[in-house]
């Protein structure tokens, strides 16, 4: 608790020095405080055991045969729901888009080193053995980077890699289904559908020393939505020691919800678990999974966590105990949206204990939009989490609603890009009619669906938004928040220390993360794409509470996205919109801020997509 008082003092202190009128206009702040737990049914549930794994070693990889890459017809994509238009809610009226000044953008990596990380053509090609050529084809492709002791693990959709932290590849990159000791994806001979699995994070433990990985996985035929229905499950994965190259325990949580193996019986369930976001203190491993109907306009359920011990996680082969607590009903006080989502547990570099402190956005409404514009982001307390590893678990869940400056993003926005060479698009124009204009890429909506860091108290966000201009089209800029937050048994306290806008003059800055050390020195990444640029990986310094100094270039981007998603023939729910995100990473680990982001790569392609990943190195 003094810890976090001291937080507190030191935060507005950091503010002051940053910024007199916006220290003061967050010492004006109300606190706002709930002395009673919020609704919440909770269960107890058992993530079981279920084997060992290990990353596929390069000379595995080496010794396997090429695949042979399918044509058109077998393209395969599983996107998160395309979302129908949403309903304001009360606020939007009354709001109006930022015009923030545009931040300069230098052609210059900075004081950052990086190197390429998994790309679509390695992902479509990992797996070995009865894996080979099984992959799916994917966009986009879901950051989930995790970095410490020494080692730099990727994921993404669907593959992992390990690197040491000069760039150099420790393992081949890995499908995820072989990873997981899942069915394979798809057999392109005899056209057998297995388990799908999308939506990978990561985390280091720096209290175990051990690498925490989470992934949603549907059953074999690895559909949703149509029949026959398919049992849904959040896999996790633990690493048996500090070195990720070696083997790994698995654990799997049923999350169908339609009352069956002690799950708790929820509106048109069996349910899909979307985007899992994954968090963690000193007691417990904390998943928050957005739930969906299994049905054809896939209704919202609201927000699942799974609260885990993490001594018992981190030490078992056999069941570990959980509490699912459903969240998303509880009350927003919007009418219009009526759920909560996305509500991402927090990482901290030094984990507490006592309290996981969680953030998000605003409410969702049934399709799990987000209002066209709000001002309210909401901060939770989860307390009670040193009772996890203990045999009766003792958790109470509370949270309060801040008003926050104007953001929001229109559901399926797509931000422009610079124009060259679309192989795949002129070939489907030429032999098919495709009639596709240059893809512009999703910025999906103004969800936090990166990861959130507790900094002694402070917790740091990031999300999409809309920014105006007098002089050019409205375009994709980031709203970011640093906020002072308490969790006690007796309630949770929060106030904004900091917010702000970040936007590129003409361009767009896509899916931030933000990570910085504990003297709240760091950066935030994204995309940066535009008339200007083609999709490259960049990145902000972060200092104290607010970024400083130009958008560097990390990763240059050398092409547009080109990628199946976003074209008539392969029939996506948003034609002219091409997948992209869902989501970036940053994390401070080993003396350097560790940041991950899709770009357009330099490299050899797929036929169906050239997307790929860059990891950059920021020394703080």
């Amino acid at each position: 608790m003094l810890r976090r008082l001291t937080a507190l003092g030191i935060a507005l202190c950091a503010a002051l020095f940053v910024s007199l009128p916006a220290a003061l206009a967050a010492a004006r702040a109300p606190v706002t405080a709930r002395a009673a737990a919020d609704n919440v049914t909770q269960t107890v549930g058992s993530a079981k055991f279920y084997g060992t794994t290990a990353p596929v070693s390069l000379t595995a990889a080496a010794a396997k045969s090429a695949a042979n890459e399918p044509g058109f017809h077998a393209a395969t994509t599983f996107g998160h729901f395309a979302h129908k238009a949403a309903r304001p809610g009360a606020l939007s009226a009354t709001l109006r888009p930022p015009s923030p000044p545009g931040t300069p953008v230098v052609d210059s990596i900075g004081a950052a080193t990086g190197f390429n990380g998994i790309s679509h053509l390695d992902q479509r090609n990992a797996g070995t053995g009865i894996y080979a050529s099984t992959n799916n084809n994917v966009e986009p492709p879901d950051q989930g980077l995790c970095a410490g002791n020494g080692f730099v693990v990727e994921t993404v959709n669907d593959a992992l890699a390990v690197y040491d932290e000069n760039g150099n590849a420790l393992t081949a990159a890995t499908a995820l289904n072989q990873f997981y000791n899942l069915l394979p994806f798809f057999n392109r001979v005899t056209g057998f559908v297995g388990d799908f699995v999308s939506d990978p994070k990561c985390y280091y433990d720096p209290v175990g020393n051990r690498f925490i990985q989470t992934i949603l996985e549907v059953d074999s035929p690895g559909n949703f939505g149509q029949p026959p229905v398919n049992r849904t499950h959040v896999l996790i994965s633990v690493s048996q020691t500090g070195d990720p190259t070696g083997p790994w325990n698995l654990f799997t949580i049923d999350s169908s919800d339609d009352g069956l193996n002690g799950t708790p019986a929820h509106t048109a369930c069996p349910c899909l678990p979307d985007q899992p976001l994954l968090g963690a203190n000193k007691d417990g491993v904390f998943i928050d999974t957005n739930e969906f109907q299994d049905n054809t306009p896939s209704l919202f359920n609201g927000a699942q966590m799974y609260a885990l011990g993490r001594a018992s996680l981190e030490g078992s082969t056999s069941t570990v105990g959980f509490v699912h607590l459903d969240a998303g009903p509880v009350p927003t006080g919007d009418a219009n949206l009526p759920l909560w989502g996305s509500i991402q547990p927090s990482t901290a570099l030094d984990p507490g204990s006592g309290t996981e402190l969680l953030m998000n956005g605003g409410p969702d409404d049934i399709f799990q939009n987000t209002a066209p514009l709000d001002n309210r982001i909401a901060v939770w307390s989860l307390t009670g989490t040193g009772s996890l590893n203990k045999a009766t678990p003792s958790v109470a869940l509370r949270h309060v609603v801040l008003t926050s400056q104007a953001y929001g993003l229109p559901v399926n926005t797509g931000a422009t890009q610079k124009t060259g060479p679309t192989p795949l698009r002129d070939l489907l124009n030429a032999q098919f009619n495709d009639n596709d204009p240059l893809e512009t890429i999703n910025g999906n909506d103004s969800r936090m669906r990166s990861q959130v860091i507790d900094v002694n108290g402070i917790l740091y966000g990031a999300l999409n938004t809309t920014v105006t201009s007098a002089t050019g089209p409205p375009r994709i800029g980031i709203a970011y928040f640093a906020v002072a937050a308490i969790g006690t048994p007796l309630g949770v306290a929060a106030a904004i220390v900091h917010q702000g806008y970040v936007a590129a003059g003409g361009q767009n800055v896509l899916f931030p993360s933000i990570a910085v050390n504990k003297l709240g020195l760091g950066a935030m990444s994204f995309t940066l794409s535009g008339p200007d640029f083609f999709p490259s990986a960049a990145y902000v310094r972060f200092d104290l509470v607010q970024p400083a100094g130009p958008i560097h270039i990390a990763g240059p981007g050398a092409a547009p996205e080109d990628g199946f998603s976003g074209y008539n023939f392969f029939q996506e729910p948003v034609p002219g919109v091409a997948r992209w995100g869902d989501y970036s990473a940053a994390v401070f680990a080993d003396g350097a801020v560790w940041m991950a982001n899709e770009f357009i790569p330099n490299t050899p392609r797929s036929r169906l997509a050239d997307w790929g990943t860059f990891i950059t190195k920021l020394p703080s």
